[in-house]
Formats: structure tokens, sequence, C-alpha cells
């Protein structure tokens, strides 16, 4: 009986011990930024939700192998459905348990590591303490957002076509409202989808003889458009004359047409889960079909770990499919991505207006919702005023503007490639249409990357590129982490250079960081693209030498495991520039003019700098208890480039609490590599009233850090993401910043001499050649020379301390020179104009300010530090 009562009170214990151990087991969470609900259920009380493993017992490496070798569709059927049943045994556990809940499992993902659920609401937080179970998402809805276009104005695609590149034997998958498979009741698909737009012409292999292969039902409504969305798409990317007097061939006449209907409702909206659906089945109908490219004209998630972008990311990584997706519709305002599509391993497209080359005022502009260091778009079509074809209606148009439209451009021109260069990868065909895209910033005042991405895609660049070999595929690790490869250039030539990559673990946030440098013969960096956060990096510059450059990707940071392969590009670029620079080095001697003087500050004692980086122009406010007139200031920050960076700033009035729009005056600073306070000087004092004065960096290089402190006193930034125009948005990230206000007067009568320089040295501008700290009402000369290394057969610096100037020294050698005189403040400038010849590019110039300063030292002069100056475009 004892024995008993014992196991009795040990069954109870254990019991209650499991009940409580149950109660304690945490909850997955809810992707952050989704829906309260999910859409409704087929069954009444229900939602549809979405649950994201952690782990599983199997992966795609083999299925991708397989794609990538051009096996046989038999034989990737094989392996698909073998996926299918280890998908359907790992998640059996899973399924019986959300069935003992009341839900009913509706799908199962094998492309990613993934099931969707019917669910009462009441009970999602039991699905959620299921075991293996990363984060749940609600299913939520997602709505859909040429003549012209493929001239030799635009993306050029007609004058390929002339030449017989027509995509002929590869196939452009649409994921959209369907596609017209019976036009207007005829039986048979709209002329768009038939050889030559010839109904007649039935050697197209698929549905009635057209191009047509396929069009798959995947949401509720019938795969016959339903919209019109779909077939104006696909007619975009490799659509036929259709006859009208303002139709035209798509990019790709002579491509298949693979469709995918994710249409839930004749407006054309879809949801998560159809669309995870869609991409597993457009990559399992890949070797069947020879799909290359993919184009997704709707909102999404800006999420990498949101279901659908995963399955996108995963079609792409593993189905080697170039994807293509509009950017959105919810511009012109900064950062209106909170409905795009992340599209990580694949393109997001901004809609550009034909022939002019403006960005739409509609196009959503960067950075991407939830991970502002990600630039996007990344590049930009044609999307405004686009004339496609109509469904049932072969005698009319349909004329629409959207990203929409511009999205398609790109895949038209990836699958026209791909079916001119079979061979290519979708990664190197990413690389490729980005090196060969068109420079369209002149057209674009005031507009950056976050509006019109890399450029304007073109398909001509992108064939000549391809064709000449100019792109290959790599990899680097962990133990390797770099790869070079040499290329020949002469002084003038301009290059566009573009690595790109696909992130490996889809449900991860965190990915490769890879890094492109281009080193001159000596090893020096003379461009270099260093974004954190993007999948690919890519530059324009002009050569400054005659010679072999480098090329060298280099990995800050290896995601996924430990190799990351990449594919690189290539390409002459017209209208492409070479950034100029300024760089102050040496040290000046003292004079007799006034020191700084330091008349308010906010941690005017420095700290420990927190390592922020942002593609941005800083303000930062400093508060002023009376009027001052302000000759400079010193910023507390540090490069993260190994060496010295110069950077704009400027100096703007407080404007009820908030920097104006407008600087009061511009300058440079020189920031080092070393975490310290680095000045700037004003080529004149600027008057300032008491209250705040705002101090600008432009921090948009990403290589300057914040100026924000670890602790110190509280204070103010605003920024924005052009310099010197636009609107000013308060920071949350700075809120301790380290900057003093320098005053003119009010110091000791032994400062040393500055040298500055107002703007960038760019051919057929003016450089302003600044000093202040001077003797006042004096003369002075600028020494201008080639070299900071030699001068008349003696070395430099060459010190003065035998002729009676102890701690000065000449810095730089004097082909050149022009005198100035100081004024009250000891401030002089002089404008040194340089001509417009490419023979410039990459000269390298070398300037240093001597004072009249009699009673400075026994040689009676007193000298500034010098300035080393390259000249760009």
């Amino acid at each position: 009986m004892k024995l008993h009562l014992t196991r009795a009170i040990a069954l109870a214990l254990g019991i209650a011990l499991s009940v409580a151990a149950q109660d304690a087991v945490t909850s997955a969470p809810i992707l952050a930024g989704t829906a309260a609900h999910g859409l409704p259920g087929a069954r009444p009380g229900t939602e549809r939700w979405i649950a994201c493993f952690r782990t599983r017992s199997f992966d795609l490496n083999a299925f991708r192998a397989a794609i990538l070798a051009r096996r046989p569709a038999a034989e990737v059927d094989a392996i698909v459905a073998g996926l299918e049943r280890a998908t359907v045994a790992d998640q059996a556990g899973f399924a019986a348990a959300a069935e003992r809940l009341g839900a009913r499992v509706t799908d199962q993902w094998w492309l990613i590591n993934a099931a969707a659920v019917e669910i009462d609401p009441t009970r999602l937080d039991e699905l959620r303490k299921l075991p293996n179970i990363a984060f749940v998402q609600p299913d939520e809805e997602h709505p859909a957002l040429i003549i012209t276009a493929t001239n030799a104005s635009n993306h050029n695609a007609d004058a390929l076509q002339a030449a017989g590149h027509k995509g002929l034997g590869e196939t452009a998958g649409i994921m959209d409202t369907g596609q017209d498979s019976d036009m207007a009741g005829t039986g048979r698909p709209h002329r768009t989808y038939f050889v030559n737009g010839d109904p007649t012409n039935l050697s197209g292999g698929g549905i009635g003889g057209s191009r047509l292969l396929v069009n798959r039902q995947l949401g509720t409504m019938v795969p016959d458009d339903v919209h019109g969305h779909g077939t104006g798409v696909a007619s975009i990317v490799a659509g036929a004359d259709w006859g009208t007097a303002s139709a035209d061939d798509g990019h790709s006449p002579l491509a298949g047409i693979a469709g995918y209907s994710i249409a839930n409702a004749t407006n054309g909206n879809s949801s998560t889960a159809v669309m995870a659906t869609a991409w597993q089945s457009m990559a399992a109908d890949r070797a069947q079909y020879g799909i290359v490219a993919a184009n997704l004209s709707y909102s999404g998630s800006p999420s990498p770990i949101e279901a659908s972008q995963q399955a996108l990311d995963s079609a792409a990584l593993n189905a080697d499919i170039m994807v293509c997706v509009a950017a959105g519709n919810s511009g012109p305002a900064a950062g209106s991505t909170g409905s795009s599509q992340s599209a990580a391993n694949g393109l997001a497209v901004a809609a550009i207006t034909p022939t002019s080359k403006t960005v739409a005022s509609f196009s959503s502009r960067g950075p991407m919702s939830g991970d502002t260091q990600r630039f996007y778009p990344d590049i930009g079509g044609c999307g405004v005023s686009t004339i496609m074809a109509a469904r049932d209606n072969e005698a009319g148009n349909y004329t629409g503007s959207g990203t929409s439209m511009a999205s398609p451009q790109v895949c038209g021109a990836a699958t026209q490639l791909r079916g001119r260069l079979p061979f290519l990868t979708a990664v190197e065909t990413k690389a490729i249409l980005l090196a060969s895209s068109e420079n369209i910033a002149a057209q674009n005042p005031g507009l950056t990357r976050n509006d019109f991405g890399m450029g304007f895609l073109r398909n001509d660049r992108s064939h000549a590129t391809a064709a000449a070999g100019q792109f290959g595929s790599a990899s680097v690790s962990t133990t390797t982490p770099t790869h070079t490869f040499s290329l020949p250039s002469v002084a003038g030539q301009t290059f566009a250079i573009a690595i790109a990559w696909h992130r490996l673990d889809l449900a991860s946030t965190a990915w490769s960081n890879l890094e492109l440098e281009i080193l001159d013969a000596g090893g020096a960096v003379i461009q270099s693209s260093t974004t954190p956060r993007n999948l690919y990096e890519m530059v324009r510059f002009a050569s400054p030498v005659t010679g072999t450059l480098t090329v060298r990707t280099r990995a800050a940071s290896i995601g996924g495991g430990t190799t990351q392969p990449f594919s690189y590009a290539w390409t002459d670029a017209p209208g492409s520039g070479f950034m100029g620079s300024v760089t102050s080095y040496g040290l000046g001697c003292p004079g007799t003019g006034l020191t700084p003087n330091v008349c308010a500050s906010i941690n005017g004692n420095g700290g420990t700098i927190v390592n922020n980086l942002r593609n941005r122009e800083y303000a930062y406010a400093v508060p002023t208890a009376a009027a001052l007139s302000v000759s400079g200031f010193e910023i507390f920050s540090q490069s993260n480039t190994g060496g010295p960076v110069t950077v704009a700033a400027a100096i703007y009035a407080n404007t009820a609490g908030v920097p104006a729009t407008t600087p009061i005056a511009q300058t440079t600073v020189t920031i080092g590599s070393t975490p310290g306070f680095y000045a700037g000087t004003f080529a004149s004092p600027v008057a300032i009233p008491a209250g705040n004065v705002w101090i600008g960096v432009d921090h948009r290089a990403q290589t300057t850090i914040l100026s924000h402190l670890s602790a110190g006193t509280t204070g103010t930034a605003y920024s924005r993401l052009t310099f010197a125009t636009g609107a000013w948005t308060i920071s949350t990230l700075v809120t301790r910043p380290g900057v003093r206000i320098l005053c003119a007067g009010g110091g000791t009568n032994n400062a040393v001499p500055s040298h500055s320089a107002t703007g960038t040295p760019s051919i057929g501008t003016s450089l302003a050649l600044a000093l202040t700290l001077a003797k006042p009402t004096t003369g002075a000369v600028l020494m201008i020379g080639a070299s900071d290394s030699a001068w008349l057969g003696g070395s430099l610096p060459f010190s003065l301390a035998a002729f009676g100037a102890p701690a000065c020294s000449l810095l730089a050698s004097t082909e050149l020179s022009a005198t100035a005189n100081t004024d009250a403040n000891g401030a002089a400038s002089v404008n040194f104009p340089l001509p417009n010849q490419l023979s410039l590019l990459g000269a390298r110039l070398h300037t240093q300010y001597i004072v009249v300063d009699p009673t400075a030292n026994g040689l009676g002069l007193a000298f500034s530090n010098a300035l080393r100056i390259v000249a760009g475009n």
C-alpha cells in the first residue's frame, strides 16, 4: 500500500512538473512588422498563419547542383519528388500537433523550411509553443503594383533583336494575375504569346502552339488572366508585337513564358503563402521549361526572413533564377519601402521616365525599411506610360505606369542576355546588369542610389560586356578572404566594376559582407565600395594611371558557412567619374596669428566613440549662450579606412530648433584613423546668434564614424540623405555628439596657420584654397607643386631650423605660386582653376602657404600645413 501510494505521489508530481514545464516553454515570436491577424481561412473562425522552422534533416544542395549542371528535367523531377517526401516526413510531428490544436496544414514547402496552417486565432499561442518553430507570421494580402522603352534612347533591346538576340531557347517566369490563355473566349492565347505575334504560327511549343508554355493556378482565381496586369507584364518581358499602331516586341520576343497565377481576387491581390508556393512551383519547373529569369510586380515584405522572401531568395540561389521585383510605388519620401520586397538575392527595380531618364515621382525610395544601411532599389527601368498588350483585346493597348512596368524591363533583359549566353548563371547576370547600367545621376540632381539604384538598365551594354568575356566567378573564404584580378588601363579610361553574391542562410538576416577595392600599381586604393548590407558592390571611376589596376574583393565577414561564392563584371563606362580628393599632411609652425578660441562645445573633452556608419549628412547641435563669430569647428570622429579621409562640412543657422536647409558656409574636414577632434575652418568668420549652432558633416561615403559618444552630455542631431540640401529628420541614433566651436579672436598670438580647401577638385572647376589663423593684414604666398618628396635636388619635407625657423618645414615643391593678403582676421583664399583636360585626371598637386610674419621666428616666416590634391571629374 505504501509502495503504490508513493508511486501515485510520484506520478502526480511528475504530471505537475510536466505541466509546469510546458507552461514555461517560450512561445516562438511573431515576425516583427507584420499584421496582428492572418487572412481568413477556408473554415469559419480560422486564420491563415505560417510557421518557419529552425532545423530540418535535408538541404537543397543536390537540387542546386543539378540545376547548375543543366541535368535532364526527369532527373530534377526525381530530386524534387524526394524533397517533397522529405518535407512531409520532417514536418509530420508538427502536422500532428497542429491537428490536435484543431488546425489544418495547408502548405508544406521544401524550397524553404516552413508550412502554412489554418487555425483558430485563440489557439495561436499554443501553436507557437510547439518545438522547432523559429517564428510565425500571418498570411497577409499583397496587391499588384513598350515601344519607347526598348529603343536606342533607352534600354536598346531593339538593336540586339535586330542582330537576332530574342531570348530563344530560354524562358521567363511571370508570377502575376495570370496570363491571357483564352483571349476573349477564342480558346487560344493572346497573339502576343505567339511567334512573331502570329496566331497561325504554331511553332512556340506551348499552349495552342504559342510560347506560353504553362499557365499554373496557385491562387484561388483561374489562371486565365482575371485582371490584365499579368498579360501586360509578360508582354514587356517577352511579348511579340500584337499588331496595333503602338505595339512593339518585348525584350525577348522568342523566349518561352511560364505563367504562375497568384491572384486570390479579381483585383489581382495575392497572399504570402500563395507567393511562397508559386516560387516553389517555379523552382520545380526550372529544368523542364528552362526558366532563367522571373518577375514579380507585387508589394511584399522588406524582411528577408519573411516566408515569401525566403522563397524568392531560395529560387534565385537554388534554382539559378534571376529574380526581378518592383521596388514599390510609395515615393517620393525617403525610406518609403515599408511594403517593398526585400529581394536580397534579386534586383529591385525603380521606375524611370523614358528618354529623360528621371526618376518617377511615385517610385519608392530607400533605404530599406528595417535595414537603413541597405541601399534600395538596385537598378532602374522604364516605368512611365508603358504600352502593353491588353487581355481579351488584341486591337487595343494597356497603358500603365508603375514599378510594376519597370521590373519586367530588367527581367526581359536578363532573359535576352541568358538566351544569347546560356552558360551565364543568375548571379553572373546580376553582376553584368549592374556593371553595364547607365549612370543617371546627372539627370537626377540631388538624388542618390536610394532613388534610382546603381543606374539605368542598358541591354546593349550588358551584351557587350558579356560577349567580351568581361565577367567571372570566384569565391572568398574565412581562410582565403581576398580575391584579385588585373585590369589594364589607360589614364582617363572610365570603368564600371561590380561584384554580386547570394545570401546562403535564408533564415538569417546576417549574410556575407564583401568589399570591392581598386588598387593602382603601387597598391594604393584609388576607388572602393564598402556598403555593409547590400549583396553587391559597384564602383564607377576614371583610371588615374596608364598601367595595370588590381581589382580586389575582400571578405569583411562570411555568413552562412565558411565560403562565399561571388561573381564580378567590368565594362568601359562612358560618363563615369573619378572622385577627386583633398588630404591634409604635415605640420605647420607657429606665427603671430590668434589661436583658435573654443567659445562653445558639447562633450568638449571627447570620450569613447560608438562605431556607427550611416549614408547621410548629420548636423550636430552645439548650444550657444551668446552671439558668436565662428571661425571653425572641431568634430570628434574617426575614419574607418586606416588613413585620413577628407569630407565636406558646413555650418547652419538654427531655425526653430532645427538646422536651416541651406548652409551659411561650407568647408572640408580631414578626419584621421584614430578617435579625436578634427578641425575644419571657414574662409571667413560666420556670425551666429545665441541659441544653437549646427555643424553638418557629410558621412554619406560611410568612411567616417558618426560623432556619438558612449557617455556624456545629451545633445541633438539631425540627418538627411543629401549634403547641403533636403529635409532634415531628427536622429535617434546620435544623442551624445562631441563638437567644439572655434571663434575668431580671444586666443593667444602663436597660432599655426591652417590651410584647407573648399569643394571637391574636379577638372573644369576652381578649387578655393584657404588660409586661416595667420597674422592679420600681411602677405602670403601659396606654393603649388607636383611633389611632396623632392624639390631642387633635395628631399621633402625640408627643415628650416638652420635658417632660424626651428619648427618649420617645406612640405611641397614649388613649380607654381600665387600671392594673397590676409584680412583683419588672418584669413585669405586663392581660387585655383583646374583645366577641363582628361589628361589631368588623377594628377596630384601639393600646396602650402608661407606667411610673412617678421616676429614669428628668425626667418620672419610662418608655414601652414600642406594639402595633397588629386584631380577628378
